[in-house]
């Protein structure tokens, strides 16, 4: 007998799926944070500026992640996981300190790129994350503390 790919198949399958998913958990636990490698004790920027790079940075681009409540939940926690590493990967504020002067250099174009062009932070986490709310104005302040660096 044939099977159907009815909509009450599909549904049992995606149900099975989340159910399933749910024992596959994502490491929440982060690596060790030395202050004598952070960005914020290296470069020390202003209190305003300092609250800024955490608020709208650090979640992703540091050692010191704060996983949202749906980070519990397969596969958006796969999701969540991902974009962490990925972020981690790109720019990691918690081992600036290891990095040569000419990578920080470097990497300090790529934010100021990043920032003019809209693409940091990501507008998805802006939008989940109130204290990475900023207005225009107190973004371009923070733009203009990394062009001076």
């Amino acid at each position: 007998m044939k099977e159907k790919f009815t909509k009450k198949n599909i549904g049992i399958a995606i149900l099975l799926f989340l159910v399933i998913s749910q024992f596959f958990k994502i490491d929440k636990v982060n690596p060790e944070v030395h202050s004598d490698q952070d960005f914020l004790s290296i470069t020390n920027p202003t209190e305003k500026v300092a609250t800024m790079i955490k608020n709208q940075c650090y979640d992703c681009h540091s050692n010191e992640s704060t996983y949202p409540w749906y980070s519990d939940y397969a596969p958006l926690s796969w999701w969540v996981k991902s974009n962490v590493n990925g972020a981690r990967e790109k720019i990691n504020f918690s081992t600036w300190g290891l990095l040569p002067e000419k990578k920080r250099i470097g990497f300090t174009q790529e934010i100021v790129e990043a920032l003019e062009e809209g693409e940091m932070p990501v507008a998805i986490y802006v939008w989940g994350h109130e204290k990475a709310q900023f207005s225009d104005e107190d973004n371009k302040a923070l733009l203009d503390w990394f062009k001076n660096q």
